[in-house]
């Protein structure tokens, strides 16, 4: 969506109003509910970023401590635009009742820089690049556990971007780390090329301050990567990369139970990835059942440059006893490999010459959804690209209110990146939605700014993968129960 040019905005993308109880003209939205406030933020909180900037895209990774009572006492943050910057931070915060508010942290790469948040709980806060200068969207997650080296087997995803000389990557795998040193396999889809790799060596060196460490993991084509990792906690790190020329972040989590049974039962999703130069230019989210090896009433809604698309699909899969889960769909050429981070939730890539796209699933929690399994605040950010003239990032976070029923409002901020303000709040929006047994929400919502037509797939009554399917836009998230 594009903000302060009135043609764009008839042709249809829509943005958000923070904290607003009504939005403009006739909308009428219902008041944001909600106990938060500065105190609801007190600790250390890891966070990841992506987006793009004036020095073009970035991938972000620090942590910050709060202090409960509006002030970030301190932390780190390191900046990836095809080398890393680091640096020591402070800043500010404020926090309203229905969990919305701003983050600004500084000095960092890109000087002082200021996040619209939306918290789903005091554990976990939904971040919004809001300069002009910088547009993309990101979390921060309470820290705990960070004095240890992380020990154990992990499952990982990293995702590099295009840039000028560099083609997109995903990577998905396990790597088992023991004494700090590193072993393992992977998955990978290097600009179109699928390859199955092993973890011949690697290094994870204890964490200094802040959970913050150092690694290494070289790959059976002799290629090592070179990392900041942040302990999130015992079961969770943030990695970025810290190669030179290249732009490349993820996350691992500790692997734990039956892995070696693969999938087993139904599973949302969600992934995004590039196609050719343009990142985030591919965003996908669905649902699938698996059992005994078959693939059943596998539905997908994608978005790729700006088309929408939706397939149906059946197929078979074979599991390992590492937790790789290599899956066949009817499809032809396109397939997925899943790595398990336990039986009810994975990693994957998408093995297509034509994309390199990456994402994660988990395990439906509810045997049958309807319009009554949504009915409370979410918190939302979604993010990605808008081709609509030229391409520029759009964003946007805030709240989504389902009544339980048929009506979805939607409290927000937008920020894209062309219009030169950063975030702004153009009007509220709200409309119906419909629910189908297999966790299928389609929300169609209007103001007099615009509309916006957003297609998600529930893991449960709490959560559930977003993607925004009207025409010529690409930007996908999350939906999160606040509490």
């Amino acid at each position: 969506m594009r903000l302060n040019h009135a043609l764009l905005l008839t042709l249809g993308t829509l943005s958000m109003v923070f904290a607003a109880g009504c939005g403009g003209g006739n909308t009428v939205l219902p008041p944001p509910i909600g106990t938060y406030s500065a105190a609801s933020l007190n600790g250390s909180y890891v966070y990841q970023v992506h987006g793009t900037s004036n020095l073009g895209a970035y991938r972000e990774v620090g942590v910050f401590t709060a202090d409960g009572a509006g002030h970030v006492t301190g932390g780190s943050d390191d900046l990836a635009t095809g080398g890393v910057v680091s640096h020591a931070i402070s800043g500010t915060y404020q926090v309203a009742g229905d969990g919305t508010g701003f983050l600004t942290i500084n000095p960092t790469a890109l000087g002082s820089i200021t996040f619209a948040i939306t918290l789903a709980s005091t554990s976990k806060v939904y971040l919004m690049e809001a300069d002009a200068f910088a547009d993309g969207t990101g979390v921060a997650e309470l820290q705990s556990a960070a004095g240890t080296t992380p020990s154990g087997t992990y499952t990982y995803r990293l995702h590099q971007v295009p840039l000028t000389a560099q083609n997109p990557v995903s990577e998905v795998g396990a790597m088992t780390i023991t004494g700090g040193a590193v072993t393992g396999n992977l998955d990978q889809n290097l600009g179109g090329a699928s390859s199955q790799l092993t973890l011949t060596s690697g290094t994870i060196n204890p964490p200094a301050a802040l959970g913050r460490g150092t690694g290494s993991i070289t790959d059976s084509t002799n290629f090592t990567t070179n990392f900041i990792y942040y302990i999130v906690n015992g079961g969770k790190l943030a990695f970025l990369v810290t190669n030179s020329g290249v732009v490349e972040a993820g996350s691992a989590e500790s692997q734990s139970g039956a892995v070696a049974n693969g999938l087993s039962g139904s599973y949302a999703f969600g992934s995004r990835g590039d196609i050719g130069t343009l990142y985030d230019s591919a965003a996908t989210v669905g649902q699938f059942t698996a059992a005994g090896g078959t693939i059943s009433a596998y539905s997908d809604d994608l978005m790729q440059l700006g088309t929408y698309g939706n397939d149906s699909f059946t197929g078979t899969y074979t599991a390992q006893a590492n937790g790789r889960v290599a899956v066949a769909l009817n499809s032809g050429a396109v397939q997925d490999v899943f790595w398990m981070v336990n039986p009810s939730r994975a990693f994957f890539l998408v093995n297509d010459p034509n994309r390199v796209e990456d994402g994660t699933a988990d395990l439906q929690t509810a045997g049958s959804f309807t319009a009554a399994t949504f009915n409370k605040q979410y918190a939302m950010v979604m993010d990605g690209v808008d081709f609509i003239l030229n391409p520029e990032i759009l964003a946007r976070i805030g709240t989504a209110t389902f009544n339980g029923t048929s009506r979805l409002s939607v409290n927000e901020l937008a920020n894209a990146s062309n219009s030169g303000v950063g975030a702004q709040s153009p009007g509220g929006i709200s409309g119906s939605y419909q629910v189908t047994a297999n966790g299928r929400i389609v929300g169609n919502l209007t103001s007099q700014s615009g509309f916006l037509t957003v297609v998600m797939y529930g893991v449960s009554g709490s959560d559930a993968y977003a993607l925004q399917v009207d025409n010529a836009t690409n930007t996908s998230g999350m939906i999160e129960l606040q509490h």
